[in-house]
């Protein structure tokens, strides 16, 4: 019974500290919601699966639909420098028809002129990370990393056989935000996430225009390019997507004065 008052005055600093953090981060911090739709072509998609598989072409050995697509975006701003956020991107295309040539994938051999379907999966998940370093009125640069996961690859299916070969694998990227206001309400938006190596490369960004409708919610439309892709000894893979976007922002900021990140 002793000890009761100094437990009781701990756990009030506790539940005072706590109070604080949280009214701090309340007032410092600027979260919000990006949902990015529209549609996207493809340019470039060579594959290779197995050592001695065929390399082939969804874009050329195919005719590759224009496809919709969606991109979930949340996080906040805190203390108007660090920006945190989790992307959702989910990217899938399905295509069917007869091409003219056998295609040996994974060790199994797809014949021609059989009606054929190929499905694409890239499925990206991203935690990122930026740290503005030019913080002026008008305009606004960062850097920063992410952490990327993706869960992709490619299925062949005929009257005859299936195949899949789907991957969850890790990258860590690099990232550039700016941010120019041309005025109060409008504005250009650069978000760039991306790494070379030596057998592969991954590079996604976006450059847009941006329009405020209020303080809290914000407009923009843009162009987005996907490239990259690995070369190894058992799988071959390099895409090219172009995607032409339409998004809304919503920051949950009363106070809100920024622009709302991408």
């Amino acid at each position: 019974m002793k000890h009761l008052p100094s437990k009781l005055a701990f756990q009030s600093r506790c539940w005072i500290l706590f109070i604080c953090l949280n009214s701090n981060l309340s007032t410092n911090a600027q979260a919000f919601f990006n949902l990015e739709s529209g549609a996207f072509f493809t340019n470039m998609n060579d594959i290779r699966n197995g050592n001695n598989g065929t390399l082939f072409s969804l874009k050329n050995d195919f005719q590759t639909p224009v496809s919709p697509f969606l991109r979930l975006r949340a996080g906040y701003l805190s203390n108007e420098k660090n920006h945190f956020s989790f992307l959702y991107a989910p990217l899938k295309i399905v295509e069917t028809g007869t091409i003219e040539k056998d295609i040996l994938f994974d060790g199994n051999n797809f014949k021609a002129n059989l009606p054929i379907e190929a499905v694409y999966k890239f499925n990206s998940y991203r935690f990122t990370y930026n740290r503005r370093i030019i913080n002026k009125d008008n305009f606004k640069f960062g850097i920063g990393l992410s952490a990327k996961i993706r869960d992709a690859g490619v299925s062949l299916k005929n009257r005859e056989l299936l195949s899949e070969n789907f991957s969850i694998g890790f990258a860590p990227l690099i990232n550039l935000i700016a941010n120019w206001d041309i005025s109060k309400k409008m504005g250009v938006d650069f978000f760039g996430e991306g790494i070379a190596a030596s057998k592969g490369r991954a590079i996604d960004f976006s450059l847009s225009g941006r329009y405020r409708f209020t303080k809290n919610l914000q407009g923009n439309i843009g162009y987005r390019l996907l490239e990259g892709g690995a070369n190894g000894t058992n799988r071959y893979n390099f895409i090219q997507l172009h995607f032409i976007f339409a998004s809304l922002n919503y920051s949950f900021n009363k106070n809100n004065k920024e622009p709302i990140l991408p």
